[in-house]
């Protein structure tokens, strides 16, 4: 049976439990991924959403077809993904953000930018965009 890497990008672990078979779970702890059948990862996204979500991820194409997935799911952001976001200016960052509509993606892309050493109007832009009281000393600056 070929299995297929299930990527878990996020900063916590994702658990799958298969209602289907008795006693059966899986951990895909945070930052890895986990060698999984095409029957489990459709059970997965038929069960819980949590490819079409972005929680979790599998970069063959044919798998993500067979759950009427395209490549481009916004909210499946991983790190290198959010650094390029930050590359941008303020006005594509604010393009690009307002595609990304999952609580656990607008998450890792706050986390990240508490961690960067972003330009002032970028974190306005998250701010904005996400909708957050985050950054505070953004809007003492601007005072």
């Amino acid at each position: 049976m070929t299995k297929y890497k299930v990527y878990n990008d996020n900063p916590f672990s994702v658990g799958i439990r298969f209602e289907n078979e008795v006693n059966r779970e899986v951990t895909i702890r945070k930052g890895t991924n986990l060698p999984l059948s095409q029957d489990d990862i459709l059970y997965a996204e038929s069960a819980g959403r949590l490819f079409s979500k972005g929680v979790l991820t599998v970069k063959e194409q044919d798998v993500l077809e067979m759950m009427g997935l395209s490549t481009e799911i916004p909210d499946a952001i991983t790190g290198e993904d959010i650094k390029n976001l930050f590359k941008l200016s303020a006005t594509k960052l604010k393009t690009e953000l307002e595609k990304i509509t999952e609580k656990h993606a607008q998450d890792k892309i706050i986390q990240a930018a508490k961690d960067a050493d972003l330009q002032t109007s970028k974190l306005k832009v998250i701010k904005e965009t996400f909708g957050v009281e985050m950054l505070e000393e953004v809007d003492e600056e601007i005072i």
